[in-house]
């Protein structure tokens, strides 16, 4: 009787490594894609357009955060942790900036820096974000890529100084 429950016991014990091992087997498949590329459920996800912009400032080192079309309420902003110089723009020729952080055409500009921002200790209330914009309609021009690029191909500096050349050749010119 004790070999009988002996061998079931390994039995149960190589069919739950066995398990194991599948499950770990397909999380490694799965955790190979690249995620941006992926969602959770494996489908495709659209890669996010890029945007190229000019402004009336130099807004570079000021927090951005997004507005609704009549700018009266926030609908994004960032919490301090992701707050990092790597977000700040990009400069292009001719004044261009590439977008690191995610605006959009009813960006604003908070006077909070990126190094004031990002050692606040929590997110500020909405009214007191409202009470820190320091321009309401920093942008002169906003252009969205035509096409989806990968990360890093469409976001090459000398590629955009290109298009920028060319008259934003790729890009359309969204109105403000």
């Amino acid at each position: 009787m004790k070999k009988v429950i002996m061998t079931i016991l390994a039995i149960g014990t190589l069919a739950a490594m066995t398990a194991c091992q599948s499950n770990k087997e397909n999380a490694s498949t799965t955790s190979t894609e690249t995620p941006i590329e992926r969602t959770v459920d494996n489908s495709a996800m659209a890669m996010p357009r890029i945007v190229v912009y000019k402004t009336k400032a130099d807004y570079s080192n000021l927090v951005p955060i997004n507005m609704n079309d009549t700018k009266t309420e926030i609908v994004s902003y960032p919490d301090p942790v992701d707050v990092k110089a790597s977000k700040r723009p990009t400069a292009l020729n001719e004044g261009y900036l590439l977008d690191n952080f995610g605006i959009g055409k009813n960006v604003v500009y908070l006077d909070y820096t990126y190094e004031q921002y990002a050692a606040l200790e929590k997110v500020p209330e909405l009214e007191t974000l409202m009470q820190h914009i320091t321009e309401f309609n920093p942008l002169t021009v906003y252009y969205v890529s035509n096409q989806d690029y990968s990360r890093t191909e469409g976001r090459k500096v000398e590629n955009l100084n290109q298009a920028i050349a060319n008259d934003m050749a790729g890009f359309t010119a969204v109105e403000l």
